[in-house]
């Protein structure tokens, strides 16, 4: 108003008394106007233009609709025209002596129809107002002088509109590219197939999609917010190492973790997160996607099984072995340690997988799987190579000392004794121990030294451990060439036996002899048992062998005694690998009947430790054979648990004294006192005493002064082949026709 005064002033068209009457009357009509236009224009231009508005987008709508919004537009805009003219006229009619006074009350309908439509609206408002103001101006003023600044004035309406409705209308543009872009991510965000959510890194659920939820566990999106995300982790020190590194990275992209349901069963899972700031709130949020590779993972683990850990126990194969010792070995490496392999071979599991059958020594070995798993430490590995056979590798160790009492620890689990589906099962452990970097430097190498020292432990006594030594690698090569040539020594027809005269002291004479097992190999030349005896009970050729042994020594016999010659009982030596076959006794009653020979020419000696073993069984076992009349003795006598209670109770018939306790008979205290207690313990019990090993002239006295009823050894005769001891009973056989002879002419 001030303007329009000042420029009314300056014009010349008032003076300066009449300003203040001038702006008091301007501001009079100022109110009419705004009296009159306000309500016509809240009830007949807001909804007139509200309805335009709503009609604009008419694009692709038929032609009729198109029609119809054209003649309501052409509607609307004459009704704002004659609008436009009446106000203007009613203004300018009441105070026709002031020329500019109501053109700026005409930017309201501008403005508003900019902000409402924009550039089409303030285009539509501006070109009414300015066509009624020309024609009102024309009819009121334009006599007097004033239309050319009113043609500035509606430049000015003009151009304001234009600009204010340009501003609108690049708003709304991009608000509603913005109203369809979140549509758009809406939909995306809804229909998506993959876990869609948004959290705080405090842990809670900002949003997520239904597939997000469903992969949690939860029965939709709304059941989902809030949830507590650390709920959802198995250990909290794998979301406490996710968090840092996506505060480091900013984003993780195909992270597979192991996450928890709501109902706690796991899920795998494949994370994509990013940090990203809320718009509202101003913070960092994580925003990320989820897959459920559950099924994945299941099926990976599954191949991995297959391919690295024992089906049986479940423990890890020798593939893997080989992975976690190279690794050890690199770790032994870089902190100067050592690591120690125990090897570890089960004693006595062969018998009871044989007798009780194979669903009981898996079951045991299931067992010794969990016992051996129990000893070590979690950084250890025991594993499983095969049949009765495990691995134990021990990191970080300091010394042997430490790695003794590791073994003995696994020894005294082992020996602890069993119960599998109501039997009560003994067994030991045989254990070789190697070392990095003292016994080897590769896998290779620690494993096969390992289980050189592991014979070695059998080979003492079994149930023991043994460190390896280089003396053990000779002698694990010397068993190795061994095995391979007895498997193909029957066929070679390289096996043979030898007949070691046994005598009755009383007499002097042939009281019987033993079958000795000897083998003549083409490169070693003439290989001794204690060489191979225990290779062929490892292996198990002993039974065939000792077949072959029972056979050839009981035909021979037979033979001798078709010639006419006195014969004696043979003693054939039985192994504890043999004497628990199922089918040994029926094998003896077939070798007899295909031989032809009386069971009372055959003697079988079993050592102590066969007899105790499983005593029910031997004793089943012996009553058979007793029952065919075949004789029985106790090889080895007093080296076992001898015991009297056990005597009583064995079908025996002869003990033989051990070796050890006749050699120095003669001259050692204690070895006499021993040999004198069997030959009493023997006699006590009507039992045949017979000693091995003897060799000089002092055991046989000694013997002899004591009662023992028979020797065998060098003082009498050495093994003897076939044809030689056939020629020796021929020789004791014509002396005693001789003797008797000169005794009848006498």
């Amino acid at each position: 108003m001030l303007i329009g005064i000042l420029t009314l002033f300056a014009d010349g068209l008032i003076k300066r008394p009449d300003i203040l009457r001038t702006g008091a009357d301007w501001w009079v009509s100022d109110s009419l106007a705004f009296i009159a236009f306000t309500p016509f224009a809240l009830l007949f231009i807001a909804p007139a233009m509200e309805r335009w508005l709503h009609s604009a987008n008419v694009a692709g709508l038929p032609g009729a609709r198109k029609a119809a919004h054209s003649a309501s537009e052409a509607m609307e805009l004459a009704a704002h025209f004659v609008f436009v003219v009446f106000a203007i006229w009613f203004v300018f009619g009441y105070a026709p002596a002031i020329r500019y006074q109501p053109l700026y009350i005409l930017f309201i309908p501008v403005i508003w129809s900019a902000v409402r439509r924009g550039v089409s609206g303030a285009v539509l408002t501006t070109f009414a107002i300015c066509a009624g103001m020309t024609v009102a101006a024309w009819i009121t003023q334009a006599p007097r002088g004033s239309l050319p600044r009113l043609q500035l004035a509606m430049l000015t309406l003009g151009v304001t509109g234009l600009c204010l409705g340009a501003v609108v209308s690049e708003r709304e543009t991009v608000e509603s590219a913005i109203r369809a872009s979140e549509r758009r991510y809406r939909l995306l965000f809804e229909r998506n197939l993959a876990g869609v959510f948004r959290s705080t890194f405090e842990g809670r659920v900002l949003e997520c999609n239904p597939a997000a939820a469903q992969i949690l566990g939860y029965e939709s999106a709304q059941n989902a917010l809030g949830v507590s995300i650390a709920s959802l982790y198995f250990s909290p020190a794998d979301r406490r190492a996710l968090l840092k590194r996506l505060k480091a990275e900013k984003a993780i992209t195909n992270r597979e973790i192991r996450l928890r349901r709501k109902d706690e069963s796991p899920i795998w899972v494949m994370l994509n997160l990013s940090v990203v700031e809320d718009d509202l709130q101003g913070v960092e949020v994580i925003e990320g996607t989820l897959v459920d590779i559950t099924e994945r993972k299941v099926a990976e683990e599954q191949v991995q099984s297959l391919a690295y850990y024992d089906a049986l126990t479940g423990l890890p194969n020798r593939a893997l072995l080989q992975d976690r010792l190279t690794q050890a070995l690199a770790s032994a490496r870089r902190q100067n340690s050592k690591v120690a392999l125990l090897f570890i071979d089960l004693d006595r599991f062969k018998v009871i997988n044989d007798s009780l059958g194979h669903s009981i020594g898996d079951l045991l070995l299931e067992s010794v799987a969990e016992r051996l798993k129990s000893v070590i430490r979690e950084q250890d590995t025991v594993a499983r190579l095969g049949g009765d056979e495990f691995v134990i590798v021990l990191t970080h160790m300091k010394d042997a000392p430490d790695v003794a009492v590791a073994a003995e620890r696994c020894m005294d689990r082992m020996t602890a004794g069993f119960v599998i589906q109501g039997h009560a099962l003994g067994i030991g452990c045989s254990i070789g121990i190697s070392m990095f970097p003292d016994h080897g430097g590769d896998t290779e190498t620690l494993i096969k030294h390992a289980d050189a020292a592991m014979y070695r432990a059998k080979e003492v006594g079994r149930n023991n451990f043994q460190f390896f030594t280089s003396e053990m690698n000779q002698q694990a090569m010397e068993r190795l060439t061994l095995e391979n040539g007895l498997r193909q020594a029957l066929e070679r027809k390289e096996l043979f036996l030898v007949y070691q005269p046994q005598m009755e002291i009383g007499t002097g004479r042939i009281s019987g002899c033993e079958a000795l097992l000897r083998w003549q190999h083409p490169e070693l030349g003439l290989v001794p048992p204690d060489r191979f005896i225990r290779i062929a009970e490892n292996s198990g050729l002993i039974i065939p062998i000792g077949q072959w042994v029972l056979e050839t020594a009981c035909s021979q016999v037979q033979q001798w005694l078709k010639t006419g010659i006195p014969q004696r009982p043979v003693a054939v030596n039985v192994s504890a690998v043999q004497f628990r076959y199922e089918g040994f006794c029926d094998l003896v009653r077939r070798v007899l009947r295909n031989t032809g020979l009386s069971a009372q020419y055959l003697e079988l000696e079993l050592t102590e430790s066969v007899l105790l073993s499983n005593e029910d069984v031997t004793q089943s076992v012996l009553r058979d054979l007793k029952s065919m009349g075949v004789g029985l003795a106790i090889d080895d006598f007093g080296t076992g648990y001898s015991s009297l209670g056990y005597l009583k109770r064995l079908p025996v018939t002869k003990l033989k004294i051990a070796r050890p306790f006749v050699r120095d008979v003669a001259t050692d205290p204690d070895d006499a006192a021993i040999a004198v207690a069997i030959i009493n313990v023997a006699k006590s019990l009507n039992l045949k005493v017979i000693a091995e090993g003897v060799e000089e002239e002092a055991q046989m006295s000694f013997l002899r002064a004591h009662g023992c009823d028979e020797i065998q050894g060098y003082y009498f005769s050495r093994p003897l082949r076939p044809e030689d001891f056939e020629r020796r009973l021929r020789e004791e056989y014509c002396w005693k026709d001789s003797q008797a002879y000169h005794a009848s002419q006498s």
